[in-house]
């Protein structure tokens, strides 16, 4: 199958060109936003629209409509250099009636209308030129950009200001807001990707607007168009703690996506389709990442050298990356991030990320890369009635970090976020105060046209006098506040409340009423930043209320190193893992997300091991063994790797002589298996452990369990199989964040509440520090979801009505245990509660375990102990360690301490 068919205009995308039909959004936005410019008060507009929707193409035309109404010269300004080139390429091929240029070449011509000067942002927000009026960085040869702005008002011809890329272009908002006070333009144009960006509001508020007129496309109708893909597939990998770290996730990532991008071609193929899917690959930046990228793809992906297209500077050359990307003998594309932006790449369906990406204004730019539709599977499939085929309507990002998620997962949900509004409405801007202290500026819809778009003046002084710019008093509150709900009215009006309210209450919108049904509820929340998520319907034996308790009224080794590795004790199953291991044959979860719907998938994939980590993470373990050196190590090793290495040999007895490995890679095999040998069994060399732990009290059954649990939108949080409310509680140090990423109104919804609905009370819990997850905790919990005998699990929050808490035998204080756990203590068995605590004090679990709490059986105390997680015996000793990669000991010290449960 070759491309011949299609012709390179077919194959780029990115720039439509003035003879192309455009969608139907398209144009009624060109339309509606050329007809709001040409108003006679000339409101600043504002386009929100997705990657991939024809953002540029659309500010061309309007661009180009304007011009041909009055003379006009424009200012464009992009975030990143390559996107200047990439612009103007794409500005000729829009709009053959503007002339576009770069600002350093247009400045030293003569002003016309319709001239397009491009730049970047950071070339003009210069303190040191604002200082000196723009009127710096000339000479003889060169104009100044106050010169040319001069030069261009005397003609007469009007100023032009365009920003794209907005969410990202304005990371310099308020010195860039003050070039464009100063620029003064007759026309001021942004467009951005994101619902709501407080550095456009900074830019808005530091270029003296205090309105502007909002226009939008959802990402649904982009989808439509068939402009973007209708699915987004993130995929990680969830790994077991023996496999963390030594797994070669970078790897493995290029041996998954090339076999994707191969999945892909023989799809294409089969429907008939003249596509080449290409494979992008990014790499950090560095001299070599690059090579060592394509490398492994040869070696380890037997991908042929001549279809890998690289892009080894630093410096993004979007010409050559375009024509690697529309090369069709090219299946694979590896760049570095520093040019990861900025190109088009219609034939990309899967991107490969070897470096972690966690801002979302950068994740959304990399998701660009494999958003679009190549045009040849538009006209594969001409009726838009008729869905593409899944696969085939899928962008697929494979991340080396799991972390990285989060990042792609915010762009998708924030884009996903903006509705079509086509025929634009009035936003005004209103500052607010955090719940910190800080203060904010916000966009809130207004339905009244302005008199003018210029700042209010009261409100900027109001605005300064609460940073500390002058010393104004603060205005003091005004009466009661109007509650969100109108349940009470008895809350103070903060004062930068009772200011907006001053300022707009003569066209402000009736106070929402509370909502009346679960989907209400949730829309309510989700417009105050705040996620629901609800507890799960289709697990077994979930009571309504936990039981709880009161109080009643009257509870080393030593080893030599050559005699320890002989008589160590390798099972089969840990042999055959340490020979999996050196053959990159080990098996672990790759977890596929659909980001826009949040549904998720699990499969088991061989995962690619690195051999210098994991003889790195041996050598690490045996050196904590009693009084070693390092030619134990070395003696403790090659014993190992001696008795291995009939064992790997015995693995190729059925293979073809020509398929043996040669007796060189067979003793490294052997030596990788030791390494996984004596990693894992390192702590068995040390010293054996063993822990049980108890507890006993009188029961009552505790307040009903909330039927769904909040937490911020900005910190979505990891899907959980077998949780409770589906998803991994969040990490403390997220939890410390929420007053920096939440206003204080929408801070205050996210509390412990009952709502009173149409169809009854919905109890709302709330994911605070007591429900919040350390380290060990989040490992831990990760092993339960892994553990088939575990049919669900419940984060046991402290001092909640709900909860489950426990006498201490010992202590007037109450006790709760960490986890709540429904387990099988044997395959069939009736599903049972059970409780395990992780404690750090062994002592504290030893006194708590006194006291055996009767509906539950014996409480599980697990603590860590250096690299490894124990449980504790009643004496206080540290009993077996945890294998949080295989919970089987945990689930028979669980069955032969298992309770009889009843229902109180």
């Amino acid at each position: 199958m070759t491309d011949t068919t299609l012709s390179m205009q077919d194959l780029l995308t990115a720039a439509q060109g003035p003879l192309l039909e455009p969608e139907s959004f398209q144009s009624t936005l060109i339309h509606n936003l050329t007809r709001t410019l040409l108003r006679d008060n000339r409101p600043p507009c504002l386009l929100r629209a997705p990657t991939g929707s024809g953002k540029t193409f659309m500010l061309a035309r309007v661009l180009a409509n304007i011009s041909s109404e009055t003379g006009v010269v424009w200012f464009w300004f992009v975030p990143f250099v390559n996107l200047v080139a990439q612009t103007l390429d794409a500005l000729k091929s829009n709009a053959s009636d503007l002339t576009p240029t770069t600002l350093s070449l247009g400045r030293n011509q003569q002003p016309a209308g319709g001239q397009v000067m491009i730049a970047t942002t950071q070339s003009v927000a210069r303190a040191q030129w604002r200082n000196k009026g723009y009127d710096a960085d000339g000479d003889d040869d060169t104009r100044t950009i106050a010169e040319w702005v001069k030069l261009a008002r005397s003609q007469p011809l009007k100023i032009g200001l365009v920003v794209d890329e907005a969410h990202i272009a304005l990371d310099k908002a308020t010195e860039f807001g003050k070039f464009a006070q100063w620029l003064n333009p007759d026309f001021l144009l942004l467009a951005t990707a994101t619902p709501k960006d407080q550095r456009l509001l900074q830019f808005m508020d530091s270029a003296g607007k205090s309105d502007y007129e909002s226009f939008a496309v959802s990402r649904d109708d982009v989808v439509e168009a068939r402009l973007n893909k209708r699915y987004i597939e993130a995929v990680i990998y969830d790994l077991g703690q023996s496999l963390q770290s030594v797994a070669d996730l970078k790897r493995t990532v290029l041996r998954q996506a090339w076999k994707r991008n191969q999945q892909l071609k023989q799809s294409l193929a089969e429907k008939n389709i003249p596509l080449t899917p290409l494979l992008l690959v990014q790499v950090a930046n560095g001299d070599k990442t690059v090579e060592e990228a394509e490398q492994d793809l040869i070696q380890l992906c037997k991908v042929p050298p001549g279809a890998i297209g690289k892009h080894s500077a630093d410096d993004p050359d979007p010409v050559m990356m375009a024509a690697i990307a529309s090369d069709s003998s090219k299946e694979v594309l590896i760049f570095k991030q520093s040019a990861g932006t900025g190109f088009d790449a219609p034939r990309a369906f899967v991107l490969a990320s070897t470096k972690p990406v966690n801002d979302p204004d950068f994740a959304m730019q990399f998701i660009g890369r494999v958003m679009r539709v190549a045009l040849a599977m538009r006209k594969a499939y001409p009726d838009r009635t008729v869905r593409l085929p899944e696969e085939l309507d899928s962008a697929y990002v494979y991340l080396a970090d799991a972390s990285a998620q989060r990042g792609f997962e915010q762009a998708v949900q924030t884009a996903s976020v903006v509705k079509s509004e086509l025929e634009g409405q009035t936003e005004k801007l209103l500052p607010r105060r955090m719940a910190s202290g800080a203060v904010v500026l916000t966009n809130k819809p207004t339905p009244q046209l302005p008199l003018s778009y210029e700042a209010n003046t009261v409100l900027h002084q109001e605005l300064k006098a609460a940073e500390g710019e002058n010393d104004l008093p603060h205005p003091t509150t005004t009466g009661p506040q109007i509650d969100l709900f109108a349940a009470a009215d008895d809350q103070p009006l903060d004062e930068w409340q009772s200011l907006a309210l001053r300022q707009v209450r003569s066209t402000a919108k009736p106070a929402p009423s509370a909502p009346s049904t679960q989907v209400e509820w949730v829309s309510h929340l989700a417009k105050h930043e705040i996620r629901v998520y609800p507890r799960r319907k289709d697990l077994p034996a979930v009571p309504v209320a936990l039981q709880a308790e009161r109080k009643p009224a009257f509870t080393q080794m030593t080893a030599i190193s050559r005699s320890v590795a002989v008589k160590l004790d390798i099972p089969t199953h840990l042999a055959d893992n340490a020979i999996r291991a050196a053959r990159n044959q080990l098996k672990d979860t790759e977890r596929h997300t659909e980001l826009t719907s949040g549904q998720f998938h699990d499969e088991k994939v061989l995962i690619v091991t690195d051999r210098n980590a994991l003889a790195k993470e041996a050598r690490l373990a045996l050196s904590a063994l009693p009084q070693t050196e390092e030619e134990d190590i070395n003696e403790i090793l090659a014993v190992l790797a001696s008795r291995l290495l009939p064992m790997v040999r015995a693995k190729f007895e059925d293979f073809d002589p020509d398929q043996v490995p040669e007796e060189k890679q067979l003793q490294r095999m052997a030596r990788d298996a030791a390494n996984w040998v004596a990693k894992q069994q390192a702590p068995i060399l040390a010293e054996a452990l063993h822990a049980e732990i108890a507890a006993q009290a009188e029961t009552f059954t505790a307040q009903p369990l909330p039927d769904a649990m909040l937490f911020a939108s900005a910190l979505p949080l990891s899907k959980s199989p077998r949780n409770l409310y589906g998803v991994l509680p969040p990490h403390k140090d997220e939890v410390s964040q929420l007053d920096q990423l939440l206003l204080s109104d929408d801070r205050a919804l996210l509390r412990d509440s009952d709502w009173q609905l149409e169809d009854g009370t919905l109890r709302a819990g709330n994911y605070d520090s007591t429900a919040a997850l350390n380290n060990e905790e989040l490992a831990f919990a990760k092993a339960l979801d892994r553990s088939e005998f575990v049919r669900w699990w419940h984060r046991n929050p402290d001092r909640k009505p709900y909860s489950v808490r426990l006498v201490r035998g010992e202590h007037k204080n109450h006790f709760y245990p960490d986890f709540v756990i429904c387990l099988e203590h044997y395959p069939g068995d009736e599903p049972l509660l059970r409780l395990i605590e992780t404690k750090h004090d062994s002592k504290d679990a030893a006194r708590k375990a006194k006291h055996i709490p009767t509906f539950y059986g014996k409480v599980l105390f697990l603590t860590q102990d250096q690299e490894q997680m124990k449980w504790v015996n009643d004496n206080g000793s540290l009993g077996d360690v945890v294998d949080l990669d295989d919970l089987s000991k945990l689930q028979d010290w669980l069955r032969k301490t298992r309770p009889t449960q009843t229902d109180i």
